[in-house]
């Protein structure tokens, strides 16, 4: 069964690369909230998701030198109505993704993430449309010992998803590379709400913040 265009599954924002930011000192002190993740295909259409990646740090403000656990890490990844309906015939859909967190004022400075993802969507996609989580349940990442009083706990821009649609001799396998945006990037001039028509400019890339200590 082939790929539908503009439907390509897309999920959660973990990074392979580092980025450019000191993960030594933290540099923003504010949630990321929801942003977009791109991922062109040598195939498909480019599609362009909203996704909101969160963490929490316990205890939520812990001194310098004294360690604290980062838990809570998931990704919430919305589908509208038309592509999860043109892809729940091809469900459960399967995959992974590996990447790397970064930790801004702590250590040790990133850690590794390797998670598998199932999704079931639905026969019947309500207007809102699908939501699935990345990790189900949510992910402990560990314990760190701060090296600073503030902490964030970010994202790097890139991340890679290997990806499984359809069901035995029909299943079809994509290895996608993505790249995180701000929630309104207007690089991407959409056709529809989650179909990207032009590659942003990769300097514009972020490394979403998804927990702060307090």
């Amino acid at each position: 069964m082939a790929f539908l265009t503009g439907t390509l599954l897309v999920v959660a924002p973990l990074a392979v690369l580092a980025s450019a930011t000191d993960a030594a000192t933290p540099k923003h002190m504010t949630l990321t909230g929801t942003y977009q993740l791109y991922c062109p295909d040598p195939v498909e259409t480019p599609i362009v998701l909203h996704v909101t990646a969160t963490a929490r740090i316990s205890p939520s403000n812990p001194a310098p030198r004294h360690r604290f656990l980062v838990s809570g890490f998931q990704t919430r990844v919305t589908f509208p109505q038309g592509v999860a309906s043109a892809l729940a015939q091809m469900s459960p859909i399967t995959g992974s993704v590996t990447g790397t967190v970064l930790m801004a004022g702590a250590s040790p400075h990133s850690r590794a993430v390797a998670e598998s993802f199932v999704a079931r969507i639905p026969a019947s996609v309500p207007a809102a449309g699908f939501n699935f989580w990345v990790p189900a349940p949510s992910a402990t990442l560990g314990t760190f010992t701060a090296s600073n009083k503030a902490i964030a706990v970010e994202e790097a821009s890139r991340f890679r998803l290997t990806l499984t649609v359809g069901k035995g001799s029909a299943a079809q396998t994509r290895v996608l590379a993505c790249t995180a945006f701000t929630n309104a990037t207007p690089d991407f001039e959409p056709a529809q709400p989650w179909v990207g028509t032009k590659e942003p400019p990769p300097a514009d890339a972020i490394t979403p913040v998804i927990a702060i200590g307090r």
